[in-house]
């Protein structure tokens, strides 16, 4: 196993015979008879496999995977679980065993980014492989305190030695580690989800009702109780992060609990409009017909507004539709804005969509924001003040979103850097302060919604998938500006564009890089963009 395993990317042991004497620190010198113990203890105690590969292949294919993960997850993430940790030990014809150095990374990796791992190893090795994850020197943490993240961010390393002895230095982390710590647990959280499945989490018990959303609360409630009889067709619009989704999940939720025999089928119009070419594709589109007609009783539909431009889509929604209601079904859709301002979809579908019952949710005030931000709290047990409570509520306006994004990062905070967060602490990390008139909190939103005042375009067109020259410019600047001020990674960025894919947004960001170098116009279309932000 020692010759098989790439200790040298753990331990540096070069330069052990320089004739030169080397002036160590006496309380950190270790004999080489320890260090041959240590060694020995790691070796006994790996689990032993069996691999064709030499240690250098496999060295060579550690970095491969972890320079293809790298361009899939945000760089935070990326250093905190991978980066000088996650190493291949062992291949064979059907399983791919790796080692990371501390119990939390191995348990990270497995819950969240085995999809990741596995897709990096058909890339470079052209096949599926099962993923097998080790803790190294252990079948438990080599912390104390397993569930410490800062685990992944200490590091060993043995440096130049006199006489067989070596230096041994613990690193612990710095200021800049710990924050992208941080960061990378708030990423992790607010990690975007399916809207395929009905989220249990999101329920009429845990939606704050406030003056904003009142009306929607309760013509959701109506559909939930009587679906296809009260409101056959419901559609709630507003911006992004005003809680749409958790209305439409909680409607579902309900449906499910008091009507179990029901079936519903959740959805955005993405995702229906892949389904049905697929299915297309693969000659099944009959089965396409049955699970959104007869085998449905309650259609919802996230983000209709991205049937724009789809005449083929559209044609079959408009036959869906009219089937339902026809059945007496319940039909509930969402969009970001009301079917009138939707451009590009055919007169008939603007007619159905115009006769569901609309409603809209808007911005939160400040008492609803509070209250919200306190629930979240007592949900995800973060303790705050009223006072940093009210802060946050003040100085966070545009949607719920954002809110929770504060309240994740004062979290991690918290757990990562133990510090007790009071009004200064949170002014610090969040970037607040409600003595300044115009207080921004930038995130995705803002920076999209500032380009499309600045050009004059819609947002729907901007997020969605129209390739026009007055959209295709303003998404490449909003894609460059999310990338150099929030510095998301390429797919997290492409997610918030109808899920354009990672090459898409780095040709954007590489587009608006060049062109601004030699277009002075567009160089100072993109600084009045950053002033305004």
């Amino acid at each position: 196993m020692t010759q098989k395993f790439p200790f040298d990317h753990f331990l540096k042991l070069d330069n052990l015979n320089e004739a030169q004497p080397v002036a160590l620190p006496q309380e950190k010198m270790v004999s080489s008879v320890v260090i041959e113990k240590t060694l020995k203890s790691i070796t006994t105690n790996q689990p032993k496999v069996d691999s064709e590969f030499s240690s250098e292949e496999l060295k060579t294919i550690t970095e491969a995977i972890l320079e293809h993960i790298k361009g899939l997850i945000n760089p935070n993430k990326f250093h905190a679980y991978f980066a000088n940790t996650l190493t291949v030990s062992s291949i064979n014809q059907e399983i791919v065993e790796f080692v990371v150095t501390t119990s939390f990374i191995k348990k990270m990796i497995e819950t969240h980014d085995l999809e990741t791992i596995k897709q990096a190893l058909m890339e470079i090795l052209g096949k599926e492989f099962q993923v097998v994850i080790q803790v190294l020197g252990s079948k438990s943490s080599m912390s104390s305190n397993s569930e410490n993240i800062l685990n992944s961010i200490k590091t060993t390393k043995i440096e130049n030695a006199k006489n067989n002895s070596f230096f041994i230095q613990d690193l612990s982390p710095t200021k800049d580690d710990l924050y992208k710590a941080v960061e990378s647990q708030v990423i992790e959280h607010l990690a975007p989800t399916s809207s395929s499945q009905i989220d249990t989490n999101k329920t009429f018990e845990n939606f704050i009702v406030g003056t904003s959303n009142n009306i929607a609360h309760a013509l959701s409630m109506a559909v939930a109780k009587d679906p296809g009889k009260t409101y056959p067709a419901l559609y709630v619009y507003g911006n992004s992060g005003l809680g749409k989704t958790h209305l439409v999940h909680a409607i579902a939720n309900s449906i499910q609990n008091n009507k179990p025999s029901m079936r519903i089928c959740i959805t955005s119009a993405n995702k229906f409009m892949n389904e049905m070419i697929q299915l297309i594709q693969d000659k099944k589109f009959q089965e396409f017909r049955q699970k959104y007609v007869e085998k449905t009783d309650v259609l919802i539909i996230d983000d209709i507004h991205e049937l724009k431009n789809r005449s083929g889509t559209q044609d079959q929604f408009f036959h869906i539709f009219n089937e339902l209601m026809e059945r007496g079904k319940q039909l509930v859709f969402t969009s970001d804005k009301p079917p009138k301002e939707i451009d590009g979809i055919e007169d008939r579908i603007r007619t159905r969509l115009s006769s569901a019952l609309p409603v809209e949710v808007q911005q939160p005030d400040l008492e609803t924001r509070i209250a919200i931000l306190k629930k979240k709290a007592i949900e995800k047990d973060i303790y705050l003040s009223d006072d940093v409570v009210t802060l946050i509520a003040k100085c966070v306006k545009s949607n719920i979103r954002e809110l929770e994004g504060c309240l994740i990062k004062l979290g991690a905070v918290t757990s990562i850097l133990k510090v007790d967060i009071d009004l200064e602490v949170a002014k610090e990390h969040l970037n607040l302060n409600e003595e300044l008139e115009n207080q921004k909190h930038i995130t995705v939103e803002t920076i999209a919604k500032t380009v499309c005042n600045y050009y004059k375009i819609p947002l729907g067109d901007l997020r969605g998938k129209a390739k026009t020259k007055e959209v295709a410019l303003p998404r490449q600047v909003t894609m460059y500006l999310i990338n150099k001020l929030l510095k998301p990674t390429l797919k997290e960025n492409g997610q918030y564009f109808s899920g354009r894919d990672h090459s898409t947004v780095l040709h954007a960001i590489n587009t608006i890089k060049d062109r601004i170098k030699i277009e002075s116009i567009l160089a100072q279309q993109v600084l009045d963009l950053e002033k305004q932000l």
